[in-house]
């Protein structure tokens, strides 16, 4: 699907009608981070202990109404912090149209947490946030704070946050939660302890204390049921939800134990096109399984599907890998404190990517 820039690469422009504009600090920040994504550079993707792209964590249930915080007053305008967010990947370009402003503040030691907008797709919660400090917190900040999800065991989570100006950061935090009991509405908490910098590694605490509920979006679910396997590991494709600004796919992974007993790591990826020659998207929200890892549900959103689209054709791709220092990690907690787990040793050495036989859905209208 063609973005913005590819279509006004097809425009024909005169360079001497063009004017210089102001711009605000989002907007010159955008380009910005525009520029540097365009910049291809060699980095590593694996993090320490996070064997995936968001964390899965059990939570308690926080109490909805402890606090609510006072709404702001005179809260700046800083436009679609969605899409903003959202260079490189085209999942969020449709959400702020679909979106609850919220404009609630909490203000803490001198920095000040707006939540902006919110939206609740049926499955994952995804609010956009801005940050208002009366220092700079460096180029990337850590915040310490779970989105808690009432009726929930658990909250697959992911948070991005980008700095706008010295001392003014934008966000964007989605949560989805596992084995909660299917429901319009959903009622969450999001209490953050303090604020990290790494460059520093600067501890600030605060307090800052948000509750709200929100109702889904409408959605209309397909159910599919269609499965494939490769050398003892099966990939099911178990449903798919149509929202007005994207798409949900839930999906099983199913790992023999010869398979495990040889490789450390087993990793399912999804690439979805339709027959119109689209390729979408998508954005991981976790999943939840046995601690082994031989049985995992998962979902992933992938932006708005093209409405003459008939059929979706899935792709899985299959990576297995050996567990090395770089993409592996862990803790055992115990009540004398924590002590790091030796990296298990296993014969399935370096990596081996397979891609599975394309399922085809044939979509209901």
């Amino acid at each position: 699907m063609k973005d913005i820039y590819e279509l006004l690469n097809d425009v024909d422009i005169d360079d001497k009608e063009l004017e210089e504009m102001k711009v605000n600090d989002l907007e010159r920040a955008r380009v910005k981070k525009a520029v540097k994504a365009s910049i291809q550079r060699k980095k590593r993707t694996w993090t320490k202990g996070i064997a995936a792209a968001v964390i899965v964590a059990g939570l308690s249930t926080a109490a909805l109404g402890a606090a609510f915080p006072a709404y702001a007053s005179n809260i700046p305008v800083i436009g679609n912090i969605f899409r903003f967010l959202d260079i490189g990947m085209g999942v969020y370009q449709d959400y702020k149209e679909y979106s609850s402003e919220i404009n609630m503040s909490q203000e803490s030691n001198g920095i000040k947490f707006t939540i902006n907008d919110a939206i609740f797709d049926g499955e994952t919660v995804s609010l956009t946030y801005s940050i208002d400090s009366n220092r700079d917190l460096g180029a990337d900040p850590i915040i310490h704070g779970f989105l808690d999800i009432k009726d929930s065991e658990g909250v697959g989570s992911s948070d991005k946050i980008t700095k706008v100006s010295p001392n003014n950061y934008v966000g964007l935090l989605t949560g989805t939660a596992f084995h909660r009991k299917e429901s319009d509405t959903v009622e969450l908490t999001w209490n953050i302890e303090g604020i990290r910098i790494p460059d520093s590694k600067e501890q600030i605490k605060g307090n800052w204390n948000f509750a709200l509920a929100l109702k889904a979006t409408e959605s209309k679910t397909q159910l599919i049921s269609r499965q494939v396997e490769h050398d003892g590991v099966a990939v099911n494709i178990d449903k798919i939800s149509f929202t007005p600004m994207s798409f949900i796919v839930n999906y099983d992974q199913e790992v023999s134990e010869k398979v495990r007993s040889k490789w450390g790591g087993v990793d399912v990826s999804l690439e979805i096109k339709d027959d119109l020659g689209n390729v979408y998207a998508g954005q991981g929200n976790g999943g939840s399984g046995d601690n082994e890892g031989y049985r995992m549900h998962w979902s992933k959103t992938f932006e708005k599907l093209d409405p003459k689209a008939t059929k979706l054709m899935i792709t899985p791709h299959l990576s297995l890998y050996e567990y090395t220092a770089d993409n592996h990690g862990s803790v055992e907690i115990t009540r004398d404190g924590t002590k790091e787990v030796a990296i298990p040793q296993k014969s399935g050495k370096g990596k081996e990517e397979y891609t599975l036989e394309d399922i085809v859905i044939d979509l209901k209208k």
